[in-house]
């Protein structure tokens, strides 16, 4: 038995054998089992979770930050108005609720979810807690724009996927690589990510014929990515992408859903979370590395972004 905390903006204990909630206060024992941390080492539940943090490169193309695998629901209700900073790609293997305002199961089994960076998350348990598994990664990157744009995978919306080995195979890949190996290998965490795509648009798509992501638009974030933490001109990006301004901010917004602006602050605050875990590195370098030369500014857009200053984060997370 142990306790899990659920949520890194409100605390909210769940005891993990009655599924009963407490609110924290003097007389609540410390939890001992926490989210983001990953599970003991030899330990046999059944299912798997494995958090990783000193692992990554903040600015690689592609960072897997956690894996779990049939993972049982313990919490009723997750809810991140602003998500997580990165890709959480969750799968549910009985029916979930993906809709806060009602109690009922909203999607049936075997229903995949991309929430991408900056996205709202909201999800429970269709029948009780500690026992409807889920499996999910959270993963990082251009590498994850990327292979989603070009092989047009839904995001933010509900994806039925008829076989379930079709997410947990790849998810094992993932894990076996980031845990069975002293330096796990860029290039193979890329191409197992790669294929898993390219499989779950093959599976989505079949015969449709929606369109991709234009080129030109993909080079432009390509281009964010590689330099988020410059203040690059409107100007320079539409010479990129060969059209007026006006027209490049419209139809970056069409197909990537967010301003050009708000993608470049969220990817400057993913990379920040994964500098976070560098006890070596102080605040104020953070900062400038993102972008931010004072570092006022900055620690008011990661509370903004977070729910909370990146004391906090830092706090939470080495404990």
């Amino acid at each position: 038995m142990g306790w899990i905390v659920v949520s890194l903006s409100q605390v909210v204990l769940f005891h993990s054998t009655t599924g009963s909630k407490f609110m924290p206060s003097g007389t609540v024992t410390p939890p001992t089992f926490v989210m983001w941390k990953s599970l003991a080492q030899g330990e046999n539940l059944g299912w798997q979770r494995q958090w990783f943090g000193y692992e990554l490169e903040p600015t690689a193309a592609f960072n897997v930050r956690g894996v779990g695998i049939c993972e049982p629901m313990f919490n009723s209700d997750v809810y991140r108005s602003i998500g997580t900073g990165d890709w959480l790609i969750m799968f549910f293997h009985e029916a979930a609720r993906l809709d806060r305002d009602n109690e009922a199961p909203s999607v049936g089994p075997n229903t995949l979810i991309l929430w991408p960076p900056g996205a709202a998350q909201f999800y429970s348990w269709g029948r009780a807690a500690n026992v409807e598994p889920h499996s999910w990664t959270h993963v990082e990157g251009s590498w994850v724009s990327r292979q989603v744009e070009v092989n047009r995978v839904p995001t933010g919306v509900p994806i039925t996927i008829d076989d379930e080995a079709l997410i947990t195979c790849p998810l094992r890949g993932l894990m076996d690589e980031m845990t069975q190996n002293e330096s796990p290998d860029p290039i193979i965490l890329r191409n197992l990510f790669e294929n898993w795509m390219r499989a779950i648009a093959r599976h989505t798509h079949r015969n449709d014929s929606q369109r991709r992501v234009p080129a030109r638009l993909v080079r432009v974030r390509e281009f964010l990515d590689e330099h988020f933490a410059e203040a690059t001109p409107l100007n320079n990006l539409a010479q990129i992408a060969c059209m007026s301004r006006s027209h490049l901010c419209h139809q970056f917004r069409a197909n990537f859903k967010t301003t050009i602006s708000s993608y470049v602050v969220r990817r400057r605050m993913s990379i920040a979370q994964r500098l976070l875990f560098d006890m070596d590195r102080r605040p104020g370098e953070i900062a400038r590395a993102v972008g931010y030369p004072d570092i006022y500014q900055f620690s008011k857009q990661f509370k903004k972004t977070f729910g909370i200053s990146p004391t906090q984060f830092r706090k939470q997370n080495m404990q």
